[in-house]
């Protein structure tokens, strides 16, 4: 065998090793869940009109059917779950009236295209009261954030949180939580995206914007870009714990009792 045909073979080896390198082993694909088009269909209502989300129970219990949703952080929460929480007026802590009111937030639920194709599931942000307050969402580096929900003139407080990036990039962070993405996405964000879609209704979002506090540090001799203050995430441990202490539970939407449990 002539030494440029050893040299052929040995390149052709060399070239299969680097491509089942490169190809996903049979464990991670299997970890990969993609629903078929039929699963997502199961959360939707067939009728003249074309495809209508299930709500509230129903779509609740089409979820259970897809996933078992064992864990009650899976399920998510209802209109009646929101009714039986304090309204924002009833919160005597002073430092509630520091929070500016930002914009409504809406879920907006799958698109089945007529090629069987979809578009996931999602919160966005509609009305904003003002174009300053719409660059505190798109800008504040650190925040807190109070979610509320309007029913029958009454406005519950459903969820209060910190971010030390923007609100924005908060909400892409929740709209991770699709169907599509059950079991790699976090409890949180499957929580508060299949919650909106849920309950088919629009939330408040208020802020309380504490970019102003955002620093640099050094580490010898290297001074870092400016993150957001732990003031923050004080902040929003302050106010759950008042929280608990005037209505003796957390807010629904909290998965976490406290900031200091990441």
């Amino acid at each position: 065998m002539s030494k440029y045909v050893i040299f052929f073979m040995l390149n052709v080896l060399c070239y299969v090793n680097i491509v089942k390198s490169k190809m996903p082993k049979e464990n991670d694909m299997s970890k990969k869940r993609t629903l078929s088009i039929e699963q997502i269909k199961s959360l939707f209502n067939q009728g003249e009109e074309g495809y209508q989300i299930k709500q509230g129970p129903e779509y609740a219990g089409a979820l259970e059917a897809l996933f078992g949703a064992k864990n009650k952080n899976d399920r998510p929460f209802s209109l009646e779950d929101i009714k039986k929480q304090p309204e924002i007026k009833a919160f005597n802590f002073p430092g509630v009236k520091e929070f500016a009111y930002i914009c409504k937030l809406r879920g907006v639920p799958i698109n089945i295209n007529n090629d069987n194709t979809w578009v996931n599931e999602r919160i966005i942000p509609v009305y904003f009261a003002d174009n300053q307050v719409e660059k505190i969402f798109n800008e504040s580096l650190g925040l807190v954030y109070m979610l509320t929900c309007e029913i029958d003139g009454k406005e519950h407080i459903v969820k209060i949180g910190c971010s030390r990036t923007t609100f924005k990039a908060r909400l892409g962070s929740y709209n991770c939580g699709t169907v599509n993405a059950w079991r790699t996405a976090s409890t949180t964000n499957i929580k508060m995206l299949q919650s909106f879609l849920a309950c088919g209704i629009d939330f408040n979002l208020y802020i309380l914007d504490c970019s102003g506090y955002k620093q640099p540090y050094e580490w010898y001799g290297i001074i870092s870009k400016p993150f957001a203050t732990s003031k923050i995430y004080a902040y929003e441990d302050i106010l759950i714990n008042e929280f608990r202490k005037q209505f003796g539970y957390i807010p629904l939407a909290n998965v976490q009792a406290s900031a200091t449990e990441i």
